[in-house]
């Protein structure tokens, strides 16, 4: 066992001003805690995150620090709302394509760590939902966005929902009654539903086929997908986050 040190390639639309330099508490396992030292330095394509990590040999380690970041980039690509990718590629061929970034200071940084570290430790299915939609923020598959952010409100309501016979019946049921607890009965008051009918069961059903591989992959199907994703994922991010907030008291955006 000895300390490496990794260096990863945070990838979209995020920037630091100057050079941070901190500590934070690494605890992938309960009771396995290691104070992780952090550099956090601006890259044309995001940011340069340099981890340190206590295992066994450098293949480990760079799977632990892909798993410290990761984590922490959940609850950061949540709060901006944006796509962000981590790597070990040579981040000098990395060519920039956003415009228009968020400034991440050392507090909001700090504050993915350690909102990370709890959730992984005490509400793992939350950190689940959140890593859902933090793939269907950064692929570019249209099935694949669908895909994520869909399982991230899936995964949400497989975990809290109320037992009862109605929702041992599955998925949708299950997905209805979360609903019906954060945003009530009517689903006219529904954020960007609209009081559509059958939503969640045509959504789920689209889920479904794209998982099992019955929708081909052409044209006139990719833009099916394409024409309901804007509309599934602020549903996905309304829920995640307002289901953190209001039923659990954990205030993810702010």
């Amino acid at each position: 066992m000895r300390t490496y040190k990794v260096e990863l390639l945070v990838s979209g639309p995020i920037t630091i001003n100057g050079h941070l330099r901190f500590n934070a508490e690494k605890e992938l396992v309960r009771d396995n805690i290691f104070q992780s030292d952090i550099i956090v330095q601006k890259h044309p394509a995001g940011a340069i995150f340099t981890v340190t990590v206590f295992t066994i040999d450098q293949d480990r380690a760079y799977k632990v620090a892909l798993l410290f970041i990761g984590k922490m980039l959940d609850i950061l690509a949540v709060r901006i709302n944006g796509p962000l990718n981590v790597s070990l590629n040579d981040h000098r061929s990395t060519t920039d394509k956003n415009a228009i970034r968020a400034i991440v200071d050392e507090g909001e940084i700090r504050f993915c760590f350690d909102h990370s570290r709890n959730l992984n430790l005490h509400e793992t299915k939350l950190l689940r939902a959140l890593n859902w939609y933090r793939k269907g923020l950064y692929t570019d598959d249209a099935f694949d966005k669908y895909m994520g952010f869909w399982n991230a409100i899936s995964v949400v309501a497989s975990g809290y929902h109320q037992q009862n016979d109605r929702t041992r019946a599955g998925i949708i049921n299950q997905i209805y009654d979360c609903f019906n607890m954060l945003w009530g009965n009517d689903q006219v008051n529904w954020p960007e539903i609209d009081g559509t009918e059958r939503w969640i069961d045509s959504h789920n059903k689209l889920r479904d086929q794209i998982a099992h591989g019955i929708i081909p992959v052409d044209v006139e199907h990719i833009e099916l997908v394409l024409s309901r994703l804007n509309k599934v994922q602020k549903v996905a991010y309304n829920f995640i986050t307002g289901w953190a907030q209001n039923r659990m008291n954990i205030n993810l955006t702010q």
